[in-house]
């Protein structure tokens, strides 16, 4: 049922992310993203409440803006194989702007997905969608345990 849904929110997606809305000009992004998530109390094998702070590097399809910075932090329900959170996260981008997002979260597997809106700053009332798979060193059985204290995910974010 996971994948089920997982599947289904990556497909209608990708539309949402790849064709701009009517008028659009320069006022969409597609970008690859790679970085860290520190969780607290921890991910395990069951979701449970908490926290979570996130850094990632943005490389974009387009000139203008080429690359980002991304922080955030996060709450809600997290765990190795299901959980839903919601976020706000923040992208310094080239040339001196910024970003400030709000998105919700779910959490399925080994990966995240995800969509919002641009609140403030470059990309305004844009929608963002986003997913990345995550990897932590033995994962699996430091998930059972609970002891996944930090992991790191690449995957891609569109603004648009």
């Amino acid at each position: 049922m996971v994948r089920a849904f997982a599947v289904l929110l990556a497909a209608l997606s990708v539309p949402l992310v790849i064709v701009p809305h009517a008028g659009a000009a320069d006022d969409h992004a597609l970008c690859s993203i790679a970085g860290s998530v520190a969780p607290t109390p921890g991910v395990g094998y069951a979701p449970q409440s908490g926290t979570f702070a996130l850094k990632g590097t943005l490389d974009c399809t387009s000139d203008s803006p080429a690359h980002g910075d991304m922080t955030g932090t996060g709450t809600g329900t997290i765990g190795c194989l299901g959980g839903s959170s919601t976020a706000t996260l923040t992208v310094a981008w080239d040339g001196g702007q910024t970003s400030t997002m709000k998105v919700q979260l779910g959490d399925f597997t080994y990966g995240t997905g995800g969509y919002g809106t641009v609140d403030d700053g470059a990309f305004k009332t844009s929608h963002v969608m986003l997913g990345w798979g995550r990897e932590a060193a033995a994962a699996e059985m430091r998930c059972v345990s609970g002891g996944v204290k930090s992991y790191e995910f690449a995957g891609g974010i569109g603004l648009g």
